[in-house]
């Protein structure tokens, strides 16, 4: 049986981009596209449902680790002159007896790489902001927001896939039994220029492959996330006061959502502090009232807390009624919980009851970021069981009875010891403005998908073709309304939304390997399914020269046959069963 799928890419990257010795690969922040060309290649890779090995050049451009004799396609995700006469050796040999895509950009004539690419770079560079896709597949024409550099490139009988202007910008050749592809701009600043940057290398990757190809579809694929529920910070935070959501609004919550099949991730805060004051407030545990504590900590489902003489006296927060309703919803298989920290403060809890400025936000918000550099040197005195995450998840099977799939750390700040805590545990993803996918034993931060908030529709998000991620805060539906909510829900639809996941979905999707085999007598997908479980059917995209009716799906062993819908790029599309 023929292999026609584009898995596994083998990632050719400078060891100073991506350090072997490191488990979090990227930080989160915006980086500058000669910081993260490697990374970008692997996360886009990895968000296509494709196996990914990094391989490592030195200083002297020479590989490091053998690239896997299976690779479909190879990128050179580093300076293409640092590439040295024995690597390219190895390439040119792969070409000559694989079916095999071979992606780089361009460099000077004369180079080890520029001998086995499809052209070189003249030197001479401009700013276009279109390009027009005349390769394999639907030809089509991109408008950037912004421009974006690109490199004049000496074509010499290699083909045409992509022009700016009347420029080539990506050109190829066929080589032995492969393709060799040559880009004449930088890809990270080609998805700088425009989300659709991102789309367009998408394209390269799943139409430019030899053969066909099969990758998750995320397009128009929106994930909503909900931060704060069972955190105490709404109670001590004097600019972050309002009452927990009653009743009413997580059923109303529920509704809107099932009508709109949605799915949403609660950022649930597993563990309340006490901050002692039997003046400020009267705190009941179950139905037991208890004595104040200074610096306890307790499970958050069983909380109901009177304000007395604090930010907002006479208010109930009733945690244990916000606690039945998002079992409502999770038991309806609307929402699901995923980890917002411990307690989302300081996890020195006594210092934070003595200190004077503990129910100020600005200018002591270290007090209100669990994760953040005030609290590194705190956490390091602390043993693994005893920290902060595996606490939070030894509520979550408590209470919950479940695993947790992403951290969400609270206000946005972590050190890579948290992360790589979180790793050990067995977390999926982390999820800050950017989204980190685990590959392997390691997080990799991936610049292609964006967590803009709610209140921030837009069409322009969604064409990368990958997902994007709404949030917002329990305080605007306390403060607002759940019409808050249902009204930006309405614009993002608009905007082209038309699947809302939540990150329990996501990690499932993101945790399957897709590699399509055979022909159009017997097509064949096989998915190998990382932990989570799916929790609905998962899109795929096929490529292949002749597509049948019908697919048989082999998951984890086990197979099904599945419906091919056709679509008009010339497409399929199926749906994973969940089991």
């Amino acid at each position: 049986m023929t292999s026609l799928g584009a898995s596994p890419v083998v990632v050719v990257a400078a060891e100073r981009e991506l350090s072997p010795t490191s488990r979090i690969w990227g930080t989160g922040a915006w980086l500058m596209p000669g910081q993260r060309e490697a990374l970008d290649w692997l996360t886009l890779a990895r968000l296509l449902g494709w196996d990914v090995t990094v391989c490592h050049v030195n200083h002297a451009g020479r590989l490091e680790n053998r690239m896997p004799s299976l690779a479909r396609v190879i990128v050179i995700a580093c300076d293409p002159e640092s590439i040295d006469e024995e690597t390219a050796a190895v390439i040119a040999a792969r070409l000559a007896s694989e079916d095999i895509l071979v992606v780089s950009r361009a460099a000077r004539a004369g180079c080890a790489l520029a001998k086995i690419a499809a052209a070189s770079t003249t030197g001479d560079s401009f700013s276009p902001r279109t390009i027009e896709w005349r390769g394999p597949g639907s030809p089509g024409s991109i408008l950037f927001k912004n421009p974006f550099q690109a490199r004049r490139l000496a074509v010499d009988g290699a083909q045409v896939w992509a022009v700016a202007g009347d420029v080539p910008v990506v050109v190829a050749r066929a080589d032995g039994r492969g393709v060799v592809v040559t880009l004449g701009f930088h890809p990270s600043e080609l998805r700088d220029a425009d989300p659709s940057g991102t789309a367009f290398i998408r394209n390269l990757l799943t139409w430019g492959s030899p053969g066909g190809a099969a990758w998750l579809d995320f397009d128009d694929t929106l994930v909503l996330r909900m931060d704060d529920p069972g955190g105490a910070q709404n109670i001590y935070s004097r600019a972050w006061s309002y009452p927990k959501l009653p009743a009413t609004a997580w059923v109303a919550i529920g509704a809107d959502l099932a009508a709109r099949s949605a799915r949403i991730s609660l950022a649930y805060v597993a563990g309340w502090v006490d901050d002692g004051d039997e003046m400020r407030g009267r705190l009941t545990l179950g139905e037991q009232v208890v004595a104040r504590r200074p610096g306890a900590v307790y499970p958050s489902p069983l909380v109901r807390y009177q304000d007395v003489a604090g930010h907002s006296p006479g208010t109930v927060h009733d945690y244990r009624s916000e606690f039945d309703g998002i079992q409502d919803l999770r038991r309806s298989g609307i929402a699901d919980v995923e980890l917002h920290g411990y307690t989302h403060m300081h996890p020195d809890t006594d210092a934070w009851c003595r200190a004077a400025d503990r129910f100020d936000t600005w200018p002591a918000t270290s007090w209100f970021r669990e994760f953040g550099p005030a609290a590194a040197r705190f956490l390091e005195t602390r043993s693994a069981d005893d920290h902060p995450l595996s606490r939070a998840l030894t509520l979550f099977r408590e209470f919950f009875d479940a695993m947790p799939t992403t951290l969400i750390s609270p206000g946005d700040q972590w050190t890579d010891a948290t992360l790589e805590r979180a790793l050990d545990l067995g977390l999926r993803l982390v999820d800050s403005y950017y989204l980190a996918v685990r590959h392997q034993d390691r997080f990799c931060w991936a610049q292609h998908v964006c967590a803009p908030y709610l209140n921030r529709p837009d069409a322009a998000w969604f064409a990368s073709g990958l997902p994007v991620v709404g949030y917002f805060h329990d305080q605007e539906i306390a403060v607002e309304g759940v019409s808050w909510m249902s009204g930006w829900l309405d614009r993002w639809q608009e905007a082209g939304a038309r699947r809302l996941i939540d990150f329990r979905e996501l990690a499932a999707a993101v945790g399957c390997r897709l590699t399509l085999e055979g022909d159009v007598e017997q097509l064949r997908l096989t998915v190998d399914r990382e932990a989570p479980a799916p929790v609905r059917a998962i899109p795929i995209r096929l490529r292949a020269e002749a597509l049948p009716a019908r697919l048989t799906v082999f998951i984890n062993g086990q197979s099904s046959d599945v419906d091919i819908i056709r679509r008009q790029d010339g497409t399929g599309l199926v749906w994973l069963p969940v089991n």
